[in-house]
Formats: structure tokens, C-alpha cells, sequence
């Protein structure tokens, strides 16, 4: 008996011989542990550390402006406790990079206030002190604002909330 062709290309009849059965993977792949809230972590606390250093090096003399600063060193702190995987943790860390980037806005605020003051009441002299005042905003958008903002990124997508034993943001 001649072999011919199914509507699929297989051999068939007598000498053909009988499709492979799909057998399951010999091991299934186990999903990797999603590392990013311990590196998050870390680089609060040494943002925070980094932050204090800074603080106790350059002591400032108004009180309101200490206290802004120093709770810029809280609020990651708070962030970096958050990510630790219980109860209170994601809204911790939610809170602490919800109020580190409200606090950056703020920096950004009063330091552009600063330069166009400066630029305004000093003349040439005042333009090149606002230049460095716009330099220090740069810094400040650097060093404060980039790690919350890509922070509460994660701990708003599915991965983030699946960590903490979270629910769907939106249903």
C-alpha cells in the first residue's frame, strides 16, 4: 500500500509512522523572584544616608528650610522601610515617594524662586548666581526626584502590587 499525504503534510497509511504525542516540558520553568523591591530598597537607604551625610556637613541656620531638608532624609527612609514585604509596606512606601516628590517640587519652587530673585535685584552678578542656583535644580531633580518617581512606578503596576499581596488597583 503507497503512503499519501494528509491535509496537514503527514505521511499516512500503511508504512507511515504515527505522530509524536506533545509531552509536557520535563521541568517547568519556576518564575524568578522579582529582586527590584530589595534594590529599591537599598538605594532609599543609601539615598537616605547619602542625604543625612550631606545635611550634617552643611548645617543650615534657618529652621524651616533645616526642617525641609531633614524631612527629605525621613520621607526616603520611609520609602526604603515600606519595601520591606508586610501589611503596612506598600502604603509606607506609596506614601514616603508620594511625599519625597511633593518635596522635591518644593525644593524645585523655592530654588527658582531664589534665582529669579537674584537675577532681578543683582544685575550681571545676580544672572551668574542664578545660572549656579539653576545648576543646583538640575541636582535636585537628580538626586530627589528620579528614584521616587521610578519607585512609585513600580509599586503602582501589577508586579509591584502582586509583591506586597495587593489587589488590582482598578477593578
Amino acid at each position: 500500500m503507497a503512503k499519501t499525504r494528509g491535509k496537514r503534510g503527514r505521511a499516512t497509511g500503511a508504512g507511515a509512522t504515527p505522530p509524536e504525542e506533545p509531552t509536557a516540558a520535563p521541568s517547568a520553568r519556576v518564575p524568578r523572584p522579582d529582586r527590584r523591591p530589595i534594590i529599591y530598597a537599598v538605594f532609599d537607604f543609601a539615598f537616605g544616608a547619602f542625604y543625612a551625610f550631606l545635611l550634617l556637613q552643611v548645617p543650615t541656620r534657618d529652621a524651616l528650610g533645616g526642617a525641609l531638608l531633614w524631612s527629605t532624609v525621613v520621607a526616603v527612609v520611609l520609602a526604603g522601610a515600606g519595601m520591606v514585604r508586610n501589611r503596612w509596606g506598600w502604603r509606607f512606601a506609596v506614601a514616603g515617594c508620594g511625599a519625597l516628590l511633593l518635596l522635591t517640587v518644593l525644593l524645585l519652587v523655592l530654588v527658582l524662586l531664589s534665582a529669579s530673585f537674584l537675577s532681578g535685584v543683582y544685575g550681571s552678578m545676580g544672572r551668574g548666581a542664578a545660572t549656579m542656583a539653576l545648576l543646583a535644580a538640575a541636582l535636585i531633580v537628580e538626586l530627589c526626584g528620579i528614584l521616587p518617581a521610578l519607585q512609585l512606578k513600580y509599586l503602582m503596576t501589577r508586579a509591584g502590587r502582586r509583591w506586597f499581596g495587593q489587589g488590582p488597583l482598578w477593578h
